[in-house]
């Protein structure tokens, strides 16, 4: 589905195209290519219509992102992984201090239902289908050091990770009540706010005594050594369950499985930016813009899951999106305070080689199920399912995603789009605003064209329905 007509898209596009030009979206040290309006018409046509982050959103791994990372980064390719982060033998497969000290601090929805879940867990609630039928995998149960042995068949592509309950029963493991962040005894930290609006200075404070809870339900860490000082380091959440946005009090886009994830890239052991993810795209800022909270030496990002869909944002409130015929949107709030460094999974990844190594603060974490290439829920029910019903494209439910491995881990940009998208980072958070979500509210689509597929599965983009 498309909010602005393709007319109109081509000649809004255009129009872009012939007075925006290259260039940083801010100075100093960001290298980042993004897009420079040429006026100040232009610069708020892209703030409006959002015409300068418009993308597909379609994130996974990307060869010739690799290639093109030699541009910005001269020794990618040449520095990687447990190497790059390794100066003696005890430092080997060792997580950089400064990626925990400013891991990120996430604020869950005060009136969520589907909380952190367990991928352990939720992999002995499942039976896999190829397509709508069941397969046997080779080992008797399946767990997280077994589950790509699910890429035998079709390596793994229209694999589902389907329900053994009816989810409209709502059982309990799907919910995750009891992985609700813990409240912490010792509230010792103070919180300093970022900028909340246009007219608060950059970097204003406020105090709070508060800090993040421990959930039973691990975040999955995997950090990513770019070379030349640049080190990213993704926190993946895994939620159960996706309860969909209302449509006209019609829920839409329901699915098992819901994988989310932020982004902390550093230059240096500093941090410099912070990317969230929001459905099929999601924003990014500079590191000082978003608000933090901790020990002033060590500030931690904070961000905010959406209630039911779980989409990260850097603020709380209402987020809108445009769709045709109707408005969606998100809510955040502070709800429980989530501290995923408390409990994770932790590996280093070498994006090049396609390597992922445990670290040593969790040396026996499996890493067999990162390399499954399925999707972690249900496939879409058939309309003949009385759980399903359409309208206007839109499905009730729809197909689960894949894993952590296909959002482009070797992205050279801090955005999650593709090598070709434009990326603006924001100074700022910005006041709020509709955004167009091109694609509709389904998350199936984490298959795109042959610019983001994995290497090794070298298919063309097939549809699932």
């Amino acid at each position: 589905m498309r909010i602005i007509p393709g007319f109109w898209r081509l000649a809004l596009l255009s129009l872009s195209s012939a007075y925006l030009l290259p260039g940083n979206h801010h100075t100093g040290h960001d290298t980042i290519p993004s897009l420079r309006p040429r006026s100040w018409v232009l610069e708020n046509l892209c703030r409006w219509i959002d015409i300068c982050t418009i993308m597909k959103g379609q994130v996974r791994l990307d060869n010739e992102d690799l290639r093109n990372l030699q541009p910005d980064y001269p020794n990618a390719g040449k520095i990687h992984g447990t190497k790059a982060m390794a100066n003696d033998s005890e430092q080997k497969n060792a997580i950089p201090a400064y990626v925990l000290e400013y891991a990120p601090l996430v604020y869950l929805h005060s009136g969520e239902k589907f909380w952190p879940c367990d991928i352990a867990e939720h992999l002995e609630h499942i039976t896999p289908y190829l397509n709508y039928t069941p397969v046997a995998a080779s080992s008797p149960s399946l767990n997280l050091t077994n589950l790509d042995e699910l890429n035998e068949y079709n390596r793994g592509r229209f694999v589902y990770l389907t329900s053994d309950d009816n989810v409209e029963e709502r059982p309990d493991w799907l919910g995750g009540e009891k992985n609700i962040p813990d409240h912490p005894d010792d509230l010792d930290q103070k919180i300093l706010a970022g900028r909340n609006n246009l007219q608060q200075p950059l970097g204003g404070s406020q105090e709070k005594e508060i800090q993040g809870g421990r959930s039973d339900a691990p975040a999955v860490l995997v950090v990513v050594d770019k070379g030349q000082g640049i080190v990213d380091a993704f926190w993946f959440f895994f939620y159960s369950y996706n309860l969909g946005p209302l449509v006209f009090n019609i829920r839409f886009g329901n699915h098992v499985g819901d994988w989310e994830h932020c982004l902390v890239r550093f230059e240096h052991g500093k941090p410099k930016y912070v990317f969230v993810s929001e459905h099929y795209f999601g924003e990014a800022y500079t590191y000082d813009a978003v608000e933090k909270l901790g020990k002033r030496v060590h500030l931690k990002p904070v961000i905010y899951s959406a209630v039911g869909t779980h989409a990260m944002y850097a603020t709380p409130g209402d987020h809108p999106y445009i769709l045709p015929l109707g408005l969606l949107h998100d809510q955040t709030d502070r709800g429980p305070l989530w501290d995923p460094a408390l409990n994770s999974l932790s590996y280093l990844y070498n994006h090049t080689s396609d390597v992922l190594q445990p670290s040593n603060s969790t040396p026996d974490a499996p890493t067999e199920w990162f390399f499954y290439n399925g999707h972690w829920g249900d496939r879409l029910y058939p309309i003949n399912d009385k759980r399903q019903y359409e309208f206007v494209g839109q499905y009730h439910y729809v197909s689960g995603p894949l894993g952590p491995r296909f959002k482009h881990l070797g992205r050279r940009k801090v955005c999650q789009g593709r090598y070709s998208d434009p990326c603006v980072i924001h100074n700022w958070l910005p006041p709020e605003r509709s955004r167009v979500l091109e694609d509709g509210i389904s998350e199936d689509e984490d298959w795109g064209d042959d610019e983001t597929d994995p290497a090794e599965l070298d298919m063309k983009r097939e549809h699932d329905a």
